[in-house]
């Protein structure tokens, strides 16, 4: 089943190839299943899917709501070998309208724009894992919302259809066989060092040594971020909300190509509890746990350009959900 990798030409094309006859050629059902392992388990921030049916299902979907989808490849950072398998983290630009009723709220035609990043474990020419985090607080702004507003409309959804609000946290999550590996390297441990210093000691002056004075970071809720005062701003109003958050490298991966900027792409996570006042609101002392998804461009060992992934709709309604829980 390499095959399928060979007949695009690579694992990047690969990506880019079965991204857009899934969704932009309406390939759905015949290449999920000739792609996608029929037992894949994809784990998103929002919940966890698991199987090709569900896929389907999904993808469908979000058909519905946004037919005219366009989904804009920025990059492919990948690693592995045919025999043990690869690992991609495909970065993209969500361009749609919101045009069909569902999950959404009813719609308005409004235009959407939302980054995704998707890690996917590829074996045997298939995607046999999928780590995925959409920037809903994007989708929110696009549909004239704030990421709250969103998250409580779809817990009420959640609520009425399942009776618990959806989100993904470690004890949702099934056994998979992927063994996650974090490269070594210069550039690969001053991000690691500078991540782990920023978000885990709560060290924001260590900004100033990762990161270019002018570096452009494209944040949470479809925000443009530039140099260091914006940044800090940025970590503060995390870390304010969730004071005791105990950050994790979980996957982390280097592409180093001539003529270019060295690449990283980054799977990390967070617990957490909110207790204070920051980017969230009224502390709640709800327990959080984030997932995210980072790629950053390094040039002459501090950070020139980086994309933040995190679904804070999914952060949101964790917070909501506990709220109810623990209302009298």
């Amino acid at each position: 089943m390499n095959d399928f990798i060979d007949e695009f030409g690579g694992v990047r094309d690969y990506i880019l190839g079965i991204t857009k006859e899934i969704w932009e050629e309406r390939g759905v059902g015949p290449s999920l299943q000739k792609y996608y392992a029929d037992d894949v388990v994809v784990r998103a921030a929002n919940g966890i899917l698991t199987g090709n049916r569900n896929v389907i299902a999904a993808t469908l979907q979000t058909l519905h709501e946004f037919p005219d989808r366009q989904l804009i490849g920025e990059d492919v950072i990948f690693n592995g070998d045919s025999a043990k398998g690869y690992l991609s983290s495909h970065r993209l630009l969500s361009v749609m309208r919101h045009t069909g009723d569902g999950a959404y709220g009813k719609a308005a035609g409004r235009l959407v724009r939302s980054r995704i990043i998707a890690e996917c474990w590829i074996r045997n020419g298939q995607v046999v894992e999928e780590w995925l985090v959409r920037d809903q607080g994007a989708f929110a702004r696009g549909l004239g919302m704030t990421a709250e507003q969103l998250a409580r409309r779809q817990a009420e959804q959640d609520l009425r259809v399942s009776a618990k609000v959806c989100s993904f946290t470690p004890a949702d999550d099934v056994a998979g066989e992927f063994v996650p590996t974090i490269d070594q390297g210069d550039e690969a441990d001053i991000y690691a060092a500078g991540w782990s210093e920023i978000w885990n000691d709560k060290h924001p002056a260590a900004i100033a040594s990762l990161y270019s004075a002018g570096a452009a970071v494209e944040a949470p809720g479809g925000e443009s971020v530039h140099g260091h005062r914006d940044l800090d701003r940025f970590v503060i109003g995390y870390l304010a909300s969730f004071p005791d958050a105990k950050f994790r490298i979980e996957q982390l991966m280097v592409n180093d190509e001539e003529g270019q900027a060295t690449r990283l792409a980054m799977r990390w996570s967070m617990d957490a509890t909110h207790t204070g006042w920051g980017r969230f609101g009224m502390p709640t002392g709800a327990p959080v746990y984030v997932m995210g998804l980072t790629h950053a461009h390094m040039v002459d060992s501090v950070v020139t350009m980086e994309w933040i992934l995190v679904d804070e709709v999914a952060v949101w309604k964790q917070i909501i959900a506990y709220e109810k829980n623990t209302a009298p």
